[in-house]
Protein backbone atom coordinates (compact mmCIF):
# COMPACT_ATOMS: atom_id res chain seq x y z
CA UNK A 1 0.00 0.00 0.00
CA UNK A 2 1.31 3.35 -0.97
CA UNK A 3 1.13 6.01 2.22
CA UNK A 4 -0.47 9.38 1.56
CA UNK A 5 1.76 12.10 -0.27
CA UNK A 6 1.11 14.65 2.68
CA UNK A 7 0.62 14.33 6.22
CA UNK A 8 -1.70 17.30 8.18
CA UNK A 9 -0.23 20.21 9.34
CA UNK A 10 2.38 20.30 12.03
CA UNK A 11 4.46 22.87 13.92
CA UNK A 12 7.21 21.62 11.52
CA UNK A 13 4.83 21.45 8.57
CA UNK A 14 3.24 24.91 9.23
CA UNK A 15 7.54 26.39 9.70
CA UNK A 16 8.30 24.75 6.18
CA UNK A 17 4.98 26.13 4.50
CA UNK A 18 6.16 29.55 6.18
CA UNK A 19 9.34 29.22 4.39
CA UNK A 20 8.19 28.10 0.76
CA UNK A 21 5.88 30.64 1.04
CA UNK A 22 8.66 33.69 1.95
CA UNK A 23 10.76 31.84 -0.95
CA UNK A 24 8.29 32.60 -3.36
CA UNK A 25 7.54 35.76 -2.47
CA UNK A 26 11.14 37.12 -2.96
CA UNK A 27 11.26 34.99 -6.32
CA UNK A 28 8.25 36.52 -7.22
CA UNK A 29 9.83 40.43 -6.57
CA UNK A 30 13.40 39.72 -8.48
CA UNK A 31 14.47 39.82 -4.74
CA UNK A 32 16.70 36.57 -3.87
CA UNK A 33 20.59 36.46 -3.58
CA UNK A 34 22.96 33.49 -3.13
CA UNK A 35 22.68 34.17 0.78
CA UNK A 36 19.07 33.58 0.76
CA UNK A 37 18.80 30.52 -1.10
CA UNK A 38 21.49 28.94 0.00
CA UNK A 39 20.60 29.56 3.86
CA UNK A 40 16.94 28.59 2.75
CA UNK A 41 18.17 25.15 1.14
CA UNK A 42 20.10 24.16 3.88
CA UNK A 43 17.04 24.88 6.90
CA UNK A 44 14.90 23.10 3.77
CA UNK A 45 17.48 20.25 3.94
CA UNK A 46 18.07 20.08 7.83
CA UNK A 47 14.68 20.80 8.81
CA UNK A 48 13.77 17.58 6.90
CA UNK A 49 16.18 14.96 7.87
CA UNK A 50 15.78 16.49 11.70
CA UNK A 51 11.60 16.13 11.47
CA UNK A 52 11.75 12.28 9.58
CA UNK A 53 14.81 11.26 11.99
CA UNK A 54 12.38 12.46 15.19
CA UNK A 55 9.48 11.47 13.98
CA UNK A 56 9.17 9.88 10.98
CA UNK A 57 7.14 13.35 9.68
CA UNK A 58 7.07 14.01 6.03
CA UNK A 59 7.80 17.68 4.99
CA UNK A 60 6.41 17.86 1.41
CA UNK A 61 7.01 21.22 1.29
CA UNK A 62 10.65 21.14 2.54
CA UNK A 63 11.14 19.08 -0.79
CA UNK A 64 9.53 21.96 -2.89
CA UNK A 65 11.15 24.61 -1.52
CA UNK A 66 14.72 22.71 -2.81
CA UNK A 67 13.67 21.77 -6.10
CA UNK A 68 12.41 25.20 -6.71
CA UNK A 69 15.64 26.61 -5.77
CA UNK A 70 17.59 23.63 -7.76
CA UNK A 71 15.96 24.75 -10.70
CA UNK A 72 16.58 28.28 -10.95
CA UNK A 73 17.18 29.90 -13.89
CA UNK A 74 20.64 32.03 -12.43
CA UNK A 75 23.26 29.31 -11.32
CA UNK A 76 24.35 31.07 -8.60
CA UNK A 77 21.30 31.13 -7.09
CA UNK A 78 20.84 27.58 -7.79
CA UNK A 79 23.56 25.84 -7.19
CA UNK A 80 23.18 25.82 -2.85
CA UNK A 81 19.54 23.98 -3.78
CA UNK A 82 21.94 21.12 -5.75
CA UNK A 83 24.51 21.15 -2.76
CA UNK A 84 21.54 20.78 -0.02
CA UNK A 85 19.79 18.39 -2.18
CA UNK A 86 22.40 15.96 -3.39
CA UNK A 87 25.23 15.94 -0.68
CA UNK A 88 23.02 16.77 1.96
CA UNK A 89 19.55 14.92 1.59
CA UNK A 90 20.23 12.33 -1.21
CA UNK A 91 23.37 11.03 0.41
CA UNK A 92 22.52 11.25 4.35
CA UNK A 93 19.25 9.17 3.10
CA UNK A 94 20.83 6.71 0.74
CA UNK A 95 23.82 6.35 2.64
CA UNK A 96 22.34 5.12 5.72
CA UNK A 97 21.11 2.02 4.18
CA UNK A 98 17.78 2.11 6.22
CA UNK A 99 14.61 0.94 4.71
CA UNK A 100 12.60 3.80 6.10
CA UNK A 101 15.19 6.43 4.75
CA UNK A 102 14.88 4.46 1.24
CA UNK A 103 11.29 4.95 1.72
CA UNK A 104 11.84 8.62 2.09
CA UNK A 105 14.12 8.76 -0.67
CA UNK A 106 11.66 7.51 -2.89
CA UNK A 107 9.16 9.81 -1.36
CA UNK A 108 11.10 12.79 -2.22
CA UNK A 109 12.47 12.39 -5.64
CA UNK A 110 9.51 11.46 -7.25
CA UNK A 111 8.13 14.96 -5.54
CA UNK A 112 11.16 16.35 -7.04
CA UNK A 113 10.76 14.79 -10.77
CA UNK A 114 6.63 15.90 -10.65
CA UNK A 115 8.35 19.43 -10.12
CA UNK A 116 10.99 19.13 -12.32
CA UNK A 117 8.49 17.83 -15.35
CA UNK A 118 5.99 20.69 -15.08
CA UNK A 119 9.01 23.18 -15.93
CA UNK A 120 8.81 24.68 -19.06
CA UNK A 121 12.36 23.09 -19.71
CA UNK A 122 10.98 19.87 -18.17
CA UNK A 123 8.97 19.01 -21.00
CA UNK A 124 11.06 16.32 -22.92
CA UNK A 125 11.21 14.59 -19.15
CA UNK A 126 7.31 14.77 -19.19
CA UNK A 127 6.88 13.57 -22.35
CA UNK A 128 9.16 10.61 -21.32
CA UNK A 129 7.49 10.27 -18.69
CA UNK A 130 3.67 9.89 -19.79
CA UNK A 131 5.40 7.15 -22.08
CA UNK A 132 5.36 5.05 -19.17
CA UNK A 133 2.49 6.04 -18.29
CA UNK A 134 3.98 7.73 -14.81
CA UNK A 135 1.63 10.75 -14.66
CA UNK A 136 1.65 11.13 -10.18
CA UNK A 137 3.58 10.83 -7.67
CA UNK A 138 1.92 7.69 -6.67
CA UNK A 139 2.90 6.27 -9.85
CA UNK A 140 6.58 6.40 -9.59
CA UNK A 141 6.04 4.59 -5.63
CA UNK A 142 3.71 1.91 -6.69
CA UNK A 143 6.33 0.98 -9.88
CA UNK A 144 9.40 1.29 -7.19
CA UNK A 145 7.34 -1.14 -4.99
CA UNK A 146 6.37 -3.42 -7.62
CA UNK A 147 9.97 -3.56 -8.64
CA UNK A 148 10.68 -4.27 -5.12
CA UNK A 149 7.99 -7.35 -4.27
CA UNK A 150 9.19 -9.39 -7.72
CA UNK A 151 10.07 -12.69 -7.20
CA UNK A 152 13.19 -14.58 -8.55
CA UNK A 153 13.81 -15.88 -12.23
CA UNK A 154 15.41 -19.07 -12.18
CA UNK A 155 14.10 -20.51 -15.69
CA UNK A 156 17.15 -22.16 -16.97
CA UNK A 157 15.73 -22.44 -20.47
CA UNK A 158 14.47 -18.84 -20.59
CA UNK A 159 17.65 -17.83 -19.80
CA UNK A 160 19.88 -19.93 -22.43
CA UNK A 161 17.77 -17.66 -24.91
CA UNK A 162 19.38 -14.30 -24.02
CA UNK A 163 21.16 -12.83 -26.40
CA UNK A 164 21.94 -9.41 -25.19
CA UNK A 165 22.30 -8.43 -21.03
CA UNK A 166 22.56 -4.61 -20.48
CA UNK A 167 24.15 -3.90 -17.31
CA UNK A 168 23.96 0.08 -15.72
CA UNK A 169 26.92 1.34 -14.49
CA UNK A 170 26.57 2.93 -10.48
CA UNK A 171 27.92 6.09 -12.22
CA UNK A 172 30.91 6.49 -9.22
CA UNK A 173 33.94 3.93 -9.92
CA UNK A 174 34.35 2.96 -6.12
CA UNK A 175 30.54 1.50 -6.52
CA UNK A 176 31.23 -0.10 -10.18
CA UNK A 177 34.33 -2.48 -8.57
CA UNK A 178 32.39 -2.85 -5.90
CA UNK A 179 29.40 -3.59 -7.41
CA UNK A 180 28.97 -3.73 -10.94
CA UNK A 181 32.03 -5.92 -11.58
CA UNK A 182 29.75 -8.88 -9.30
CA UNK A 183 27.43 -8.19 -11.58
CA UNK A 184 29.37 -8.37 -14.78
CA UNK A 185 30.80 -11.53 -13.96
CA UNK A 186 27.30 -13.19 -12.45
CA UNK A 187 26.19 -12.66 -16.19
CA UNK A 188 29.15 -13.91 -18.06
CA UNK A 189 28.56 -16.83 -15.73
CA UNK A 190 25.11 -17.29 -16.52
CA UNK A 191 24.27 -15.81 -20.12
CA UNK A 192 26.40 -17.78 -21.88
CA UNK A 193 25.52 -17.12 -25.56
CA UNK A 194 24.85 -12.91 -24.34
CA UNK A 195 26.64 -10.02 -25.16
CA UNK A 196 27.42 -8.09 -22.52
CA UNK A 197 27.13 -4.50 -22.45
CA UNK A 198 27.94 -1.92 -19.79
CA UNK A 199 26.17 1.98 -19.73
CA UNK A 200 27.92 4.26 -17.76
CA UNK A 201 30.47 6.83 -18.09
CA UNK A 202 33.45 6.56 -20.57
CA UNK A 203 36.06 6.53 -17.68
CA UNK A 204 34.89 2.68 -17.41
CA UNK A 205 37.28 1.49 -20.06
CA UNK A 206 39.99 2.65 -17.32
CA UNK A 207 38.98 0.06 -15.56
CA UNK A 208 37.07 -2.63 -17.01
CA UNK A 209 38.73 -1.84 -20.46
CA UNK A 210 40.98 -5.05 -20.31
CA UNK A 211 38.12 -7.51 -21.23
CA UNK A 212 37.51 -7.51 -24.79
CA UNK A 213 34.29 -9.69 -24.36
CA UNK A 214 32.60 -6.45 -22.99
CA UNK A 215 31.00 -4.08 -24.75
CA UNK A 216 31.29 -0.69 -22.89
CA UNK A 217 28.74 2.02 -24.38
CA UNK A 218 29.63 5.80 -22.73
CA UNK A 219 26.51 7.33 -21.80
CA UNK A 220 27.23 11.08 -19.86
CA UNK A 221 25.96 11.59 -16.50
CA UNK A 222 26.62 15.18 -14.94
CA UNK A 223 27.35 14.43 -10.90
CA UNK A 224 27.59 18.22 -10.76
CA UNK A 225 24.59 18.84 -12.86
CA UNK A 226 21.52 20.50 -12.26
CA UNK A 227 18.84 18.82 -10.88
CA UNK A 228 16.88 18.79 -13.98
CA UNK A 229 20.11 18.01 -15.60
CA UNK A 230 20.76 14.78 -14.05
CA UNK A 231 16.61 13.99 -14.95
CA UNK A 232 17.22 14.75 -18.76
CA UNK A 233 20.30 12.43 -18.69
CA UNK A 234 17.69 9.52 -18.53
CA UNK A 235 17.09 10.45 -22.08
CA UNK A 236 20.39 9.40 -23.00
CA UNK A 237 19.82 5.88 -21.13
CA UNK A 238 16.29 5.05 -22.99
CA UNK A 239 18.02 5.99 -26.58
CA UNK A 240 21.35 3.46 -25.82
CA UNK A 241 18.46 0.91 -24.36
CA UNK A 242 16.20 1.45 -27.37
CA UNK A 243 19.22 0.95 -30.14
CA UNK A 244 20.49 -1.74 -28.30
CA UNK A 245 17.62 -4.32 -27.97
CA UNK A 246 16.54 -2.73 -31.52
CA UNK A 247 15.53 -6.34 -33.75
CA UNK A 248 15.51 -8.63 -30.71
CA UNK A 249 12.38 -10.23 -29.18
CA UNK A 250 11.16 -9.67 -25.26
CA UNK A 251 12.94 -12.68 -24.33
CA UNK A 252 16.31 -12.22 -25.71
CA UNK A 253 17.61 -9.65 -23.75
CA UNK A 254 17.66 -8.81 -19.54
CA UNK A 255 18.36 -5.24 -17.95
CA UNK A 256 20.33 -5.22 -14.67
CA UNK A 257 20.00 -2.48 -12.63
CA UNK A 258 22.79 -2.58 -9.63
CA UNK A 259 21.10 0.46 -8.19
CA UNK A 260 22.53 3.14 -10.74
CA UNK A 261 22.00 6.81 -10.54
CA UNK A 262 21.31 6.98 -14.35
CA UNK A 263 17.72 6.15 -13.31
CA UNK A 264 17.90 7.99 -10.12
CA UNK A 265 18.20 4.20 -7.60
CA UNK A 266 15.21 3.02 -9.65
CA UNK A 267 12.60 5.19 -9.98
CA UNK A 268 12.68 6.43 -13.49
CA UNK A 269 12.16 3.23 -15.84
CA UNK A 270 14.22 1.92 -18.87
CA UNK A 271 12.36 -0.43 -20.30
CA UNK A 272 8.21 -0.72 -20.86
CA UNK A 273 8.40 -4.37 -19.96
CA UNK A 274 9.19 -4.79 -16.52
CA UNK A 275 9.93 -8.75 -17.00
CA UNK A 276 13.74 -8.21 -18.74
CA UNK A 277 14.08 -5.90 -16.05
CA UNK A 278 15.71 -6.82 -12.50
CA UNK A 279 16.70 -4.05 -9.88
CA UNK A 280 18.69 -4.55 -7.45
CA UNK A 281 18.22 -2.02 -4.54
CA UNK A 282 21.67 -1.69 -2.41
CA UNK A 283 20.18 0.56 -0.42
CA UNK A 284 17.42 -2.12 1.05
CA UNK A 285 18.59 -5.31 0.55
CA UNK A 286 19.83 -6.80 3.37
CA UNK A 287 18.84 -5.01 6.07
CA UNK A 288 19.81 -6.57 9.02
CA UNK A 289 23.39 -8.16 7.73
CA UNK A 290 26.79 -6.83 8.01
CA UNK A 291 27.43 -8.06 5.37
CA UNK A 292 29.37 -5.78 2.72
CA UNK A 293 27.53 -4.67 -0.34
CA UNK A 294 29.88 -6.28 -2.78
CA UNK A 295 28.80 -9.81 -1.12
CA UNK A 296 24.83 -8.51 -0.89
CA UNK A 297 25.11 -7.80 -4.62
CA UNK A 298 26.86 -11.14 -5.12
CA UNK A 299 23.64 -12.66 -2.40
CA UNK A 300 20.87 -10.98 -4.28
CA UNK A 301 22.18 -12.35 -7.94
CA UNK A 302 22.32 -15.84 -6.86
CA UNK A 303 19.35 -15.49 -5.14
CA UNK A 304 17.15 -13.93 -8.38
CA UNK A 305 19.08 -15.53 -11.04
CA UNK A 306 19.79 -18.81 -9.74
CA UNK A 307 23.16 -20.87 -8.85
CA UNK A 308 25.67 -20.09 -5.94
CA UNK A 309 28.31 -18.47 -7.71
CA UNK A 310 31.60 -17.00 -5.69
CA UNK A 311 32.54 -13.85 -7.35
CA UNK A 312 34.89 -10.65 -5.94
CA UNK A 313 35.07 -7.84 -7.16
CA UNK A 314 37.59 -7.28 -10.48
CA UNK A 315 38.95 -4.63 -12.37
CA UNK A 316 39.99 -5.83 -15.83
CA UNK A 317 42.89 -3.30 -16.34
CA UNK A 318 44.17 -2.48 -19.76
CA UNK A 319 47.45 -3.77 -21.39
CA UNK A 320 48.77 -0.08 -21.11
CA UNK A 321 48.04 0.89 -17.81
CA UNK A 322 49.02 -2.33 -16.64
CA UNK A 323 52.51 -2.11 -18.52
CA UNK A 324 53.28 0.97 -17.06
CA UNK A 325 52.41 0.53 -13.27
CA UNK A 326 54.48 -2.65 -13.94
CA UNK A 327 57.68 -0.70 -15.08
CA UNK A 328 57.51 2.16 -12.48
CA UNK A 329 57.96 0.26 -9.46
CA UNK A 330 60.45 -2.13 -11.21
CA UNK A 331 62.11 1.17 -11.72
CA UNK A 332 61.74 2.33 -8.46
CA UNK A 333 62.37 -1.15 -6.79
CA UNK A 334 65.49 -0.66 -8.70
CA UNK A 335 66.84 2.17 -6.89
CA UNK A 336 66.12 0.50 -3.63
CA UNK A 337 62.66 0.86 -2.97
CA UNK A 338 60.79 -1.57 -0.75
CA UNK A 339 58.43 -1.23 -0.15
CA UNK A 340 56.38 0.50 -2.49
CA UNK A 341 53.02 2.34 -1.08
CA UNK A 342 50.48 3.72 -3.07
CA UNK A 343 48.36 6.69 -1.11
CA UNK A 344 45.07 8.49 -1.89
CA UNK A 345 44.19 11.20 0.11
CA UNK A 346 41.30 12.39 -2.59
CA UNK A 347 37.58 12.26 -1.00
CA UNK A 348 36.02 13.59 -4.23
CA UNK A 349 35.31 16.68 -2.86
CA UNK A 350 33.62 15.20 0.30
CA UNK A 351 35.52 17.29 2.77
CA UNK A 352 33.83 14.99 6.16
CA UNK A 353 35.77 12.09 4.34
CA UNK A 354 38.92 12.96 4.77
CA UNK A 355 41.38 13.93 8.43
CA UNK A 356 42.92 17.58 9.55
CA UNK A 357 46.39 18.56 7.04
CA UNK A 358 48.72 17.43 9.84
CA UNK A 359 47.74 13.65 10.11
CA UNK A 360 48.23 13.67 6.42
CA UNK A 361 51.78 15.31 6.47
CA UNK A 362 52.75 12.82 9.53
CA UNK A 363 50.93 9.82 6.99
CA UNK A 364 53.53 10.49 4.24
CA UNK A 365 56.28 11.30 6.61
CA UNK A 366 55.76 8.33 8.47
CA UNK A 367 56.08 5.80 6.02
CA UNK A 368 58.96 7.50 4.09
CA UNK A 369 60.88 7.41 7.94
CA UNK A 370 59.89 3.29 8.08
CA UNK A 371 61.74 3.24 4.50
CA UNK A 372 58.98 3.11 1.94
CA UNK A 373 58.43 4.73 -1.25
CA UNK A 374 55.10 6.46 -1.85
CA UNK A 375 53.58 6.98 -4.33
CA UNK A 376 51.08 9.62 -4.13
CA UNK A 377 47.57 10.38 -6.14
CA UNK A 378 47.23 14.16 -6.72
CA UNK A 379 43.24 13.27 -6.90
CA UNK A 380 40.50 15.36 -8.77
CA UNK A 381 39.80 18.99 -8.60
CA UNK A 382 41.98 21.67 -7.47
CA UNK A 383 41.64 21.79 -3.90
CA UNK A 384 43.20 18.35 -3.95
CA UNK A 385 45.71 19.16 -6.47
CA UNK A 386 46.52 21.87 -4.26
CA UNK A 387 46.91 19.95 -0.97
CA UNK A 388 48.68 16.73 -2.75
CA UNK A 389 51.22 19.83 -4.05
CA UNK A 390 51.57 21.28 -0.42
CA UNK A 391 52.04 17.69 0.95
CA UNK A 392 55.17 16.95 -1.85
CA UNK A 393 56.95 20.55 -0.63
CA UNK A 394 56.69 19.66 3.12
CA UNK A 395 58.39 16.15 1.98
CA UNK A 396 60.42 17.74 -0.21
CA UNK A 397 61.90 20.24 2.36
CA UNK A 398 62.14 17.79 5.03
CA UNK A 399 64.77 15.97 2.88
CA UNK A 400 63.17 12.87 0.71
CA UNK A 401 63.87 13.66 -2.98
CA UNK A 402 60.39 13.77 -5.05
CA UNK A 403 59.54 13.20 -8.33
CA UNK A 404 56.35 13.95 -10.17
CA UNK A 405 54.78 12.45 -13.04
CA UNK A 406 51.59 12.73 -15.22
CA UNK A 407 50.66 11.17 -18.52
CA UNK A 408 53.18 12.70 -20.52
CA UNK A 409 56.72 12.63 -18.24
CA UNK A 410 56.04 9.24 -16.92
CA UNK A 411 57.13 8.56 -20.59
CA UNK A 412 60.29 10.17 -20.03
CA UNK A 413 60.80 9.10 -16.28
CA UNK A 414 60.83 5.47 -17.30
CA UNK A 415 63.08 6.17 -20.35
CA UNK A 416 65.54 7.34 -18.23
CA UNK A 417 68.71 4.91 -18.15
CA UNK A 418 69.51 6.42 -14.89
CA UNK A 419 68.02 5.14 -11.26
CA UNK A 420 65.00 6.74 -9.99
CA UNK A 421 66.11 8.11 -7.16
CA UNK A 422 62.81 9.32 -5.53
CA UNK A 423 61.17 8.21 -1.72
CA UNK A 424 57.95 10.31 -3.28
CA UNK A 425 56.48 10.12 -6.59
CA UNK A 426 53.25 12.08 -7.14
CA UNK A 427 50.60 10.87 -10.04
CA UNK A 428 47.93 13.59 -11.86
CA UNK A 429 46.61 11.48 -14.19
CA UNK A 430 44.08 8.86 -15.67
CA UNK A 431 42.03 6.48 -13.16
CA UNK A 432 43.22 3.68 -15.62
CA UNK A 433 47.46 4.79 -15.21
CA UNK A 434 46.52 4.78 -11.10
CA UNK A 435 44.54 1.91 -10.82
CA UNK A 436 48.04 0.52 -13.18
CA UNK A 437 50.18 1.59 -10.37
CA UNK A 438 47.78 0.91 -7.27
CA UNK A 439 48.41 -3.03 -9.45
CA UNK A 440 52.09 -2.91 -9.13
CA UNK A 441 52.11 -1.74 -5.31
CA UNK A 442 53.12 -3.45 -2.26
CA UNK A 443 49.97 -1.74 0.00
CA UNK A 444 47.23 0.92 -0.51
CA UNK A 445 46.40 3.36 1.69
CA UNK A 446 43.68 5.88 1.61
CA UNK A 447 40.19 7.73 2.81
CA UNK A 448 37.06 6.01 1.63
CA UNK A 449 36.87 6.28 -2.01
CA UNK A 450 36.98 4.53 -5.37
CA UNK A 451 40.78 3.92 -4.27
CA UNK A 452 40.58 0.93 -1.73
CA UNK A 453 37.76 -0.61 -3.46
CA UNK A 454 40.45 -0.96 -6.98
CA UNK A 455 43.49 -2.29 -4.44
CA UNK A 456 41.25 -4.96 -2.85
CA UNK A 457 39.79 -6.31 -6.43
CA UNK A 458 43.77 -6.05 -7.63
CA UNK A 459 44.63 -8.65 -4.13
CA UNK A 460 46.71 -5.09 -3.24
CA UNK A 461 47.03 -5.22 0.84
CA UNK A 462 44.76 -2.18 1.92
CA UNK A 463 44.34 -0.08 4.33
CA UNK A 464 40.78 2.11 4.26
CA UNK A 465 40.68 4.96 6.55
CA UNK A 466 36.68 6.35 7.88
CA UNK A 467 36.42 9.36 9.58
CA UNK A 468 33.74 9.46 11.97
CA UNK A 469 30.72 10.83 9.19
CA UNK A 470 30.44 7.32 8.31
CA UNK A 471 27.84 5.85 10.36
CA UNK A 472 29.19 1.86 11.41
CA UNK A 473 26.52 0.27 9.00
CA UNK A 474 28.00 2.50 6.11
CA UNK A 475 31.63 1.13 6.80
CA UNK A 476 30.14 -2.45 6.93
CA UNK A 477 28.75 -1.78 3.81
CA UNK A 478 31.76 -0.27 1.87
CA UNK A 479 34.05 -2.40 3.58
CA UNK A 480 36.31 -3.02 0.65
CA UNK A 481 36.18 -6.78 -0.44
CA UNK A 482 38.67 -8.40 -2.77
CA UNK A 483 41.12 -11.74 -2.13
CA UNK A 484 43.59 -9.07 -0.22
CA UNK A 485 43.39 -8.11 3.12
CA UNK A 486 41.72 -5.12 4.13
CA UNK A 487 42.43 -3.87 7.16
CA UNK A 488 39.40 -0.36 8.24
CA UNK A 489 40.91 2.04 10.43
CA UNK A 490 37.81 4.60 11.60
CA UNK A 491 38.75 7.44 13.55
CA UNK A 492 37.16 7.80 17.26
CA UNK A 493 37.19 10.61 20.30
CA UNK A 494 38.39 13.88 19.80
CA UNK A 495 39.94 15.45 16.62
CA UNK A 496 43.57 16.03 17.73
CA UNK A 497 43.74 12.62 19.68
CA UNK A 498 41.56 10.77 17.29
CA UNK A 499 43.91 11.88 14.50
CA UNK A 500 47.07 10.77 16.73
CA UNK A 501 45.30 7.00 17.30
CA UNK A 502 44.44 6.33 13.90
CA UNK A 503 47.67 7.22 12.50
CA UNK A 504 49.13 5.09 15.10
CA UNK A 505 46.82 2.46 14.05
CA UNK A 506 47.15 2.82 9.95
CA UNK A 507 51.19 2.25 10.49
CA UNK A 508 50.47 -0.99 12.67
CA UNK A 509 47.89 -1.96 9.93
CA UNK A 510 50.94 -1.18 7.56
CA UNK A 511 53.64 -2.96 9.63
CA UNK A 512 51.24 -5.79 10.41
CA UNK A 513 51.03 -5.96 6.16
CA UNK A 514 54.72 -6.21 5.75
CA UNK A 515 55.04 -8.88 8.18
CA UNK A 516 52.50 -10.81 6.26
CA UNK A 517 54.07 -10.51 3.11
CA UNK A 518 57.13 -10.99 4.35
CA UNK A 519 55.98 -14.79 5.44
CA UNK A 520 54.48 -15.11 2.15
Amino acid sequence: MIPPLHHAATPAAAREAKRLAEFRELRARGALCTTVTEQMAMDAAEGFLEAAQATGEYLADAVTLLAEIGTLEEPCLSEPGQRATFPLLVEQLSDSFDPQACHLYDRAFAQMIFICRALPAGRELDAGLRRFGLQTESDFLARKERLRRRGPWRDTAAQRDVRKVLVLSRVTLGADVAVTSVVLQKAQALFLAAERVLLGPSKLHELFGGDASLHIRGIAYPPGGTLLERLLSWQDVLAAVEEETRGLQLQEYVLLDPDSRLLQLGMLPALAEESSYFFFESRRYGATSERSISELTLDWLNETLGGEDRFLPHVWLREQDAVMGDRMCRKLRASGAQPVIAVSLGVGGNESKRLQDRFEERLLLGLLQAGCTVLLDKGTGEGELARANRRATAVQKRGWPVEHADATSVLALLARNDALDCRLLTWQGEIGAWSGLIAASDQFIGYDSAGQHIAAALGVPTIDIFTRSAAPLFRQRWHPTGPGVAHIVVEEGGKEAAANEVLERVMQAHRENRSERGRA
